[in-house]
């Protein structure tokens, strides 16, 4: 049977002047975060994270949602999986038949200290043979495969680095959209949809 992933990014200004039609709609516990978010930019990715979840999964109560050990959200219903992720402007909700992890982020500097910790010696060879913007948009996609797979895994960083740095085994994928890259995981390969919001 083939796995299928649906990928929905969403850009949370379209959400702005639509707040309180939204918080009525999302479960409470993103109408929280979205209310004890200083930040206003963070404050629209919470409101657009419940968004997303209300729209493509029915996601408007709590009880909706369990937890895993290291937080990873689940349906309680067990009838999808999905992960969410978000960066500056831009919300992921990735949503498959099978368990997933996603991370989108804005193109960052590359940051050397990181790279040392957590990247194989390949990919250091790789990352400081570039100089200059090659270098950043390569670290931020290799930044976002190792994200994508630690929440594939569903323990994040709380992992020491050892275990981070060893391979886990799973399907990338990962593209490109401007100034962002998105990578998601799965323990086999699949079928890619993308929605744009």
């Amino acid at each position: 049977m083939e796995n299928r992933v649906k990928l929905v990014v969403a850009d949370v200004q379209q959400f702005q002047g639509k707040e309180e039609q939204i918080l009525s709609q999302i479960a409470p516990c993103y109408a929280a975060k979205y209310k004890n978010t200083k930040i206003r930019r963070d404050a629209l990715q919470e409101l657009t994270a419940g968004y997303l979840l209300k729209r493509y999964l029915g996601v408007n109560k709590e009880e909706q949602l369990t937890y895993n050990a290291c937080h990873k959200p689940l349906l309680v219903s067990g009838r999808a999986y999905f992960n969410l992720s978000h960066s500056a402007d831009k919300v992921v909700l990735a949503i498959a038949g099978c368990d997933i992890g996603v991370d989108i982020e804005k193109i960052m500097d590359c940051h050397e200290a990181t790279v040392k910790k957590m990247f194989s010696e390949k990919q250091k060879e790789e990352l400081f043979e570039l100089e200059g913007n090659a270098q950043n948009e390569k670290f931020t996609e290799m930044w976002t495969v190792h994200e994508a797979k630690l929440k594939l895994k569903g323990t994040g960083f709380e992992d020491s680095w050892e275990k981070i740095r060893q391979q886990i085994e799973c399907s990338i994928y990962t593209i490109k959209m401007g100034d962002y890259y998105l990578s998601c995981a799965t323990k086999e390969a699949a079928v890619i949809e993308t929605e744009w919001l």
